[in-house]
């Protein structure tokens, strides 16, 4: 036993005077009186022995004594002292409420709604005494109720806590569940979620008198294969193709290996398809590409045989209309090579770039361009904000330390030193013949692409923030690069490169996270979701500059004249969530039985109490009451 409030205990001092009234009684005196009749009838109903009276007099006493301490019992707040919460003096409540508890079991009931239930039962074994507080938390933790001794109050919170397809971050949920507990110890923490907590870093910073109980809410068996990244970008040089790339999971608890059948839709029709073979924990890359115009609706949809969890399954996004690239080209005058023009021009023509052409004189430029072109010259003083394309580089100037050569070298071929670099993307390197006219290191940062004998001929690095691509040749000069198909290809990727529009913001569609915050303008904002086989949209009016992304789905918002201000889309792509976990045996989750038990006074010691004060009273004034006289 405990007594939560013992202030009050001093209380049974009173139990003072009800002794000294039995211990001192005033001596019966002899009086007069006219007849004993009635006496004598009195005495016939009350013919006792003398030592049934002396025990009467002190369970009388005792009874009082009882009463008393039972009283003071309730006002100091004893509970029950068992191997559960209900001797704390505070439970937090930490109920996990992320993408991954909508897992349903074979009855259908979500991990949320099961641990929902589970709550309920179980504060009907807590007593009133103990103050109890709730937080749920999926990205962030969120107090929804404060401690508290009204369990309506508590259980009306409960009620309203709901599904959230975010991923869980639970360390920095325990961190304000911890700070909670500790404001009055003796306290515990309850743990509801489908993966546990137990065998990680959040235990080392558990306080002395903070205890933890768990219940892991997972699935004895479950598959799920989700998708877990997702880019899109533009081909170069290719109007109207995208190029695609989405990773998938197979959770590492699946039994055995499955088959999944991606689906790709555009503008609502079917696209293509693709069936991925995966084994259990395998992460699997694939990239494809697709035609389609901006605007239009992509949709992957991944179908997999008694898959647990679907939000994870879908992504959709418009195809983003890409901005087209600005860029200076700077040359000496008279010296422009017609065949670095024609291959500029040939970029242009695709739509991705725009091209601004200018003699040194021009530089530095009053416009803001995306990327420069140093042909034959670079500037005395470097920009470093800027990304750059060097070309056959004079001298040196920042990051570029060059010299010309008085000689140019011809190479029948070059070695690659990465194949796989974004600026060699689809560039035909076993084809192409040069003729070096610049020496140039490439120390630090930058790497060697081409080699021509041992000297780097192409190179492309990031310099303090800046990326910056160098070509030591002349591409007049050289035999078989100009006229190939290669040349335009280098030096669109060289560009693309150099801007990185990998940056979904950069094309006019923000790719988020849910859980993510955005900063919005306009003066409404529409959702598009998913509702089986159509998307549904619903339409609000902004009341804040940032939104939380809470929901899968496309997002739009417009100016007070309806016209398109943003748009983006929100998907969860988490390998931690898509990890549906599996409980492994009940017996291994420790707390599970004491969250189930079937519990009986529990730590509901008041009312016991009062029940029985209150047995004592009748029982202690029919004994020694039902005779009385009035």
């Amino acid at each position: 036993m405990q007594f939560l409030t013992p202030q009050f205990l001093w209380l049974l001092l009173l139990g003072i005077i009800p002794l000294m009234l039995y211990l001192f009684r005033r001596k019966s005196k002899t009086v007069n009186v006219a007849t004993m009749v009635f006496f004598k009838t009195l005495a016939k109903e009350h013919q006792e022995s003398a030592w049934l009276r002396r025990l009467k007099k002190w369970a009388s006493f005792l009874l009082t004594i009882l009463m008393l301490s039972l009283a003071v019992f309730v006002l100091s707040r004893l509970i029950a002292t068992q191997d559960d919460p209900d001797q704390y003096r505070t439970v937090v409540i930490l109920l996990d409420r992320s993408a991954s508890m909508a897992v349903t079991d074979s009855e259908g009931e979500s991990r949320l709604a099961a641990a929902k239930r589970i709550l309920r039962e179980r504060l009907e074994k807590v007593p009133d005494e103990v103050g109890v507080a709730l937080i749920a938390y999926d990205v962030r933790a969120e107090v929804l109720q404060p401690r508290t001794f009204k369990r309506r109050e508590l259980i009306s919170q409960l009620d309203l806590v709901s599904l959230r397809p975010m991923v869980g971050d639970t360390v920095a949920a325990f961190e304000v569940a911890r700070l909670i507990a500790g404001l009055e110890k003796p306290a515990a923490i309850w743990h509801l979620s489908d993966h546990s907590f137990k065998e990680a870093e959040v235990n080392s910073g558990t306080d002395s008198g903070i205890a933890i109980r768990e219940l892991i809410l997972a699935r004895e068996n479950a598959t799920n294969t989700g998708i877990t990244a997702f880019q899109i970008r533009p081909v170069p040089l290719e109007y109207s193709r995208y190029e695609v790339y989405v990773q998938l999971a197979l959770n590492e608890a699946a039994v055995a290996p499955l088959t999944s059948r991606l689906e790709v839709s555009v503008g609502g029709i079917p696209n293509q398809h693709r069936e991925i073979d995966l084994n259990p924990g395998e992460r699997f890359g694939l990239t494809f590409r697709l035609n389609g115009v901006s605007d239009q609706l992509l949709k992957l949809n991944l179908k997999t045989e008694n898959d647990v969890f679907p939000l994870d399954d879908i992504v959709t996004i418009p195809l983003p209309d890409v901005q087209p690239v600005l860029a200076a080209w700077i040359r000496p005058d008279g010296k422009e090579d017609p065949y670095t023009r024609l291959a500029l021009s040939s970029i242009q023509e695709s739509g991705r770039f725009e091209l601004l052409k200018g003699p040194p004189g021009a530089w530095p430029l009053d416009e803001e361009v995306d990327a420069v072109i140093f042909d034959g010259w670079l500037p005395e003083e470097w920009p470093e904000g800027i990304p750059a394309v060097v070309i056959n580089p004079p001298g040196s100037s920042g990051p570029v330390l060059a010299r010309t050569l008085g000689n140019p070298i011809p190479y029948d071929s070059v070695r690659v030193g990465n194949s796989d670099h974004p600026v060699l993307f689809r560039v035909s390197s076993s084809r192409v013949a040069l003729t070096q006219t610049a020496v140039f290191q490439s120390a630090g940062s930058l790497e060697p692409l081409w080699l021509a004998g041992q000297d780097p001929i192409l190179a492309a690095g990031e310099v303090k923030g800046q990326r910056l691509v160098i070509m030591g040749f002349s591409p007049g000069a050289s035999e078989r690069l100009p006229l190939t198909a290669s040349f335009p290809l280098l030096m669109g990727n060289a560009l693309l490169w150099c801007v990185d529009r990998s940056d979904m913001r950069s094309t006019g569609v923000e790719l988020l996270s849910t859980g993510e915050l955005a900063r919005v303008r306009g003066e409404s904002i529409e959702w598009s979701q998913w509702e089986g086989r159509e998307m549904a949209s619903r339409k609000r009016p902004l009341r804040a500059d940032v939104i939380e992304m809470d929901r899968i789905g496309v997002w739009r918002t417009f100016n007070e004249k309806g016209e398109l201000e943003q748009q983006g889309t929100s998907h969860i792509l988490s390998s931690a969530e898509s990890e549906i976990p599996i409980q492994l045996s009940s017996a291994g989750n420790t707390d599970d039985a004491y969250f189930t038990a079937a519990g009986g006074v529990g730590g509901k010691l008041k009312l016991w109490l009062l029940f029985t004060l209150v047995f004592i009273l009748l029982l202690e004034s029919w004994l020694f009451h039902r005779h009385a006289v009035y």
